[in-house]
């Protein structure tokens, strides 16, 4: 204590200029915060389209997408907790699903990809493959989590909008490419474990899955079916630029309103949400792939034991899953020129 004593004295003036700094900084650091704040608040408002289009692609048949949707958010799902009897439950009707679709098998054990994580052992994403025209090109993953909270303190927690809606989605979709002539294969992966820091996207890279420099572009669908206000997030085109002008081509057809928005850094957004890492996106732009995530904002049933599926939108529904439709069309589509100009 002394030696202290003898070291506050002795350098006094640095302490106190030091001291001086920091009650400096804090008052600066939320003033300027404030102000980044209210120029993203500007900025998204600016942007952000007065209405959807009034003519929307009817592509995807909005009533099987309901009966999936239905079905993962039932409550014998008990909240498609990782490793849990309705989290397996959920992954085997996936699985179903894309057998009866005709999507080849395309995990490590058939259509599943098994892993472990610290909760569960028993923990597995489902992916299956729509071979494209031109096999040498890298694929294009369509990614969405089938996985929720389970039960806690006695409640279900349903997850219909997240995210039995992505999850719907991506096999109404698949459905559809079936039938149509993509050029670039394409993985149908409903990935696990999301909930718990997005471990199945992470498993993929972990157990070398995928190798990075072979897939193209991943389009993450994470909440798809509630109205907030006709507002469908388009997250990425900050990390990627060039997103921006197929976002605005997607938007002519699009019923949804797109806003492109929620993955810029603090510095640029101040207190406004950063969705770049919130979703199984965020582990393929850690690997450096381009990524299209689109999603509502957060509602009051998020996350809670009453997001059900009585509360979806379906209108809204079938527009935000067209919208991403139409996008997976245009990346495939744009991918291939930039091969072949």
């Amino acid at each position: 204590m002394p030696q202290l004593m003898q070291l506050l004295r002795r350098y006094w003036p640095i302490w106190l200029i030091l001291v001086l700094i920091a009650l400096a900084y804090w008052p600066g650091r939320v003033v300027m915060m404030n102000v980044l704040t209210e120029r993203e608040a500007a900025r998204i408002a600016s942007i952000t389209p007065d209405a959807g289009a009034e003519v929307v692609p009817e592509r995807l048949n909005i009533d099987r997408m309901m009966a999936d949707l239905i079905w993962l958010a039932d409550a014998e799902r008990e909240g498609r907790a990782p490793g849990t009897d309705g989290g397996i439950a959920a992954r085997e009707y996936i699985v179903e699903q894309m057998t009866t679709i005709g999507l080849e098998p395309a995990g490590t054990d058939g259509y599943l990809h098994p892993f472990e994580t610290p909760q569960t052992t028993n923990a597995a994403n489902v992916i299956g493959l729509i071979p494209g025209t031109d096999p040498n090109l890298r694929p294009i993953t369509l990614t969405a989590h089938y996985d929720h909270l389970g039960i806690r303190n006695g409640a279900i927690y349903h997850g219909a909008d997240d995210n039995a809606s992505g999850t719907a989605a991506i096999l109404e979709i698949a459905r559809f490419l079936m039938d149509y002539p993509n050029e670039h294969p394409i993985l149908v992966m409903a990935l696990d474990s999301e909930e718990w820091g997005l471990l199945g996207a992470r498993a993929l890279f972990e157990t070398n899955f995928l190798d990075p420099r072979n897939v193209a572009f991943n389009l993450n669908l994470d909440m798809l079916s509630r109205d907030t206000d006709q507002l469908l997030y388009a997250v990425g085109t900050y990390h990627n630029p060039w997103l921006r002008p197929l976002v605005q081509r997607v938007q002519r057809e699009s019923g949804a309103r797109l806003v492109m928005a929620h993955d810029r850094p603090w510095w640029r957004a101040g207190r406004t949400e950063d969705w770049t890492l919130s979703s199984d996106h965020g582990p393929f732009h850690e690997q450096g792939i381009p990524f299209m995530y689109f999603g509502v904002a957060d509602h009051p049933d998020y996350h809670r034991p009453t997001d059900t599926s009585d509360k979806v939108d379906v209108e809204f529904y079938r527009k935000t899953s067209e919208t991403a439709l139409s996008f997976l069309l245009l990346i495939d589509q744009v991918f291939a020129e930039k091969r072949n100009p």
